[in-house]
């Protein structure tokens, strides 16, 4: 991740909660089934399925692990003995660490101030590592998983919960009208914005720089052991438009829940006509 894009993530007003696609209950209740095959298990239980005889794995690292709001769930799951958040910003290191002392887990979660590659150049034999929502902020693919590769054991574990979609360079007017055609079709109450954009932040020229990228670097270096794929084609770029109930001239709860059933259903007849814009990966290293 480069400077501006950590200047931009480093800051509180940015880890904002109501307007991410999977915060909505229905949402996260779909997402989680497609992954897990119930409602209520979250996709790091995937990890049940793939990897039974391996659990709890001893020793791990979150890359990019923002404030530290998955390490927390690797130990409450009993999914992981140990872990080390790694994040290259200073801010979301401090607060993450001072949450985890707060927790009392200290001893089982820890946290590095690095950059990446720095450290999986560094760290050998790790057991699993894992990318949540961070990997496509990153570019060249190819060589941070043949690190990634190299940091872990023979019989390692690499679990991703990412956007797996099209780079920020690579939209076209098609998906932009398409998605603007669904938009003005929702009640005038749920639509917050005149038209929906193509997903690019200009505040954080990393939001995904080369994401396009990512399954071919997973395919070069990993065997994948489970993939879940859970969408996103539709309600990703849409979502964040939205007005929400609570927002001035918002519409009921109701109102909204229906518009967000009916994203929903746009979203599983998208996602199955093109490659889902997000997936739950589990995979171990190639043997050649």
């Amino acid at each position: 991740m480069d400077a501006e894009g950590i200047a931009y993530w480093s800051r509180p007003e940015h880890h904002g909660w109501d307007e991410v696609w999977l915060n909505h209950p229905l949402v996260r209740a779909r997402a989680n089934q497609r992954v897990t095959g119930s409602p209520d298990l979250w996709p790091l239980a995937s990890l049940r399925a793939a990897v039974p005889d391996r659990l709890p794995l001893p020793r791990t690292a979150s890359i990019g692990c923002g404030i530290g709001n998955l390490e927390h769930s690797l130990i409450d799951l009993d999914l992981v003995r140990t872990v080390v958040g790694v994040d290259y910003r200073p801010y979301a290191i401090d607060v993450a660490a001072r949450r985890a002392a707060a927790s009392g887990r200290a001893d089982r979660i820890s946290y590095r101030c690095a950059q990446a590659r720095d450290f999986l150049a560094a760290e050998p034999d790790l057991d699993a590592i894992f990318f949540h929502s961070s990997l496509h902020h990153f570019t060249d693919h190819e060589s941070l998983l043949r690190l990634v590769r190299g940091a872990q054991r023979p019989d390692g574990v690499l679990f991703l919960d990412e956007y797996v979609g099209p780079s920020r360079n690579e939209w076209s007017w098609r998906d932009v009208l398409r998605w603007n055609r669904m938009y003005w079709s929702l009640p005038r109450s749920v639509r917050r914005t005149r038209i929906i954009r193509p997903p690019v932040s200009r505040d954080d020229p990393t939001e995904a720089v080369e994401s396009s990228r990512i399954l071919p670097a997973v395919a070069a270096h990993f065997e994948v052991v489970l993939r879940r794929d859970y969408g996103g084609n539709v309600l990703a770029p849409i979502y964040p438009s939205l007005r929400r109930p609570d927002q001035t001239g918002g519409p009921s709860d109701a109102v909204f829940d229906d518009a967000v059933r009916r994203l929903l259903a746009w979203d599983d007849v998208a996602s199955a006509r093109a490659q889902s814009f997000h997936t739950v990966i589990i995979a171990r290293p190639r043997r050649n």
